[in-house]
């Protein structure tokens, strides 16, 4: 997909899969690293998303097993691309997740975000890494397509659309669900205001109609066998990317009311000169949050 239809594909449908990111020697490293460091923490049962959130572990440049998922030329360039050929900043918000218990819901990331969705670019963007098959099986990452917020019906959004005299906001934002089909490899980029879930189910003999998670979570309890299962246990990478503006200092000043986001950055080891300088050669901005204003 060239520059233009990349952009306008992102613009219209709120994520884009970028393919064959990472060799099979890097998916294994990345595989293993990251089960043995939340085991060495948690054991080998299932984990609550919860525990992992609580987790005193670094961002993912301060493990040198991990540094290349973030440091990569194509990754980078395409988020440059979907930035607007912006600057690009990392503040070390990224983690990564081993063998979740199940957690589905329809949310979206932006924080602070007092623009109007339908008509400016909130330009944050999330990459999550899927280290196994969600092509033909379940547990990856559900987008619903072109959504641009995730507020709930009642009295707030009512007034949101009376006081910016805009009732888009009244249409439902949730109808469009994808499974996205991401192989090992791939990468998910999706702007924060998307509309998304985590764990999505895929149906075994209908496997390309995605459903809403309130009906994958009913699905599941009663008859879970119409659903494909895990190709292996789930293990994922996040990373969170931005261009300077309000809306980045509006996000990081969310980042720091939150103790479980603030303290993976806050130990966070990205002072080092050799990695500063490789980033930037990279288009890479590091921002020090312990350095900036954001009173």
């Amino acid at each position: 997909m060239d520059k233009q239809n990349t952009i306008n594909f992102f613009k219209k449908n709120g994520y884009i899969i970028l393919r064959n990111v990472y060799s099979n020697d890097q998916i294994l490293r990345y595989r293993k690293f990251i089960k043995n460091k939340i085991q060495e923490s948690l054991g080998v049962e299932k984990k609550n998303w919860k525990d992992l959130e609580n987790l005193n572990f670094k961002d993912i440049l301060s493990y040198p097993e991990l540094r290349d998922v973030i440091l990569n030329r194509n990754l980078l360039e395409k988020i440059k691309i979907l930035l607007n050929d912006e600057e690009v900043y990392y503040w070390g918000y990224s983690s990564f997740r081993y063998n979740e218990k199940t957690y589905r819901s329809t949310h979206n990331d932006a924080k602070n975000d007092d623009d109007n969705p339908f008509k400016t670019f909130y330009p944050l963007l999330r990459i999550g890494v899927y280290l196994q098959d969600h092509e033909k099986f379940s547990n990856g990452l559900k987008i619903f397509k072109g959504s641009k917020h995730s507020y709930n019906y009642g009295r707030t959004l009512l007034k949101k659309a009376l006081k910016e005299k805009d009732f888009r906001y009244l249409i439902p934002q949730t109808l469009r669900p994808v499974n996205v089909d991401t192989k090992p490899g791939d990468v998910v980029i999706w702007n924060l205001r998307t509309c998304h879930s985590a764990n999505a189910l895929r149906l075994k003999y209908f496997n390309k109609i995605s459903l809403n998670p309130i009906i994958e979570n009913l699905l599941e309890k009663f008859i879970p066998k119409i659903f494909e299962p895990n190709e292996k246990e789930r293990a994922v990478i996040f990373s969170t990317f931005g261009a300077m503006g309000n809306p980045l200092k509006n996000f990081l000043r969310d980042n720091i009311q939150h103790s479980e986001i603030f303290a993976t950055i806050n130990n966070s080891d990205l002072d080092d000169q050799d990695l500063i300088s490789k980033s930037k050669s990279l288009g890479l901005n590091i921002l020090d949050m312990k350095k900036l204003n954001l009173k």
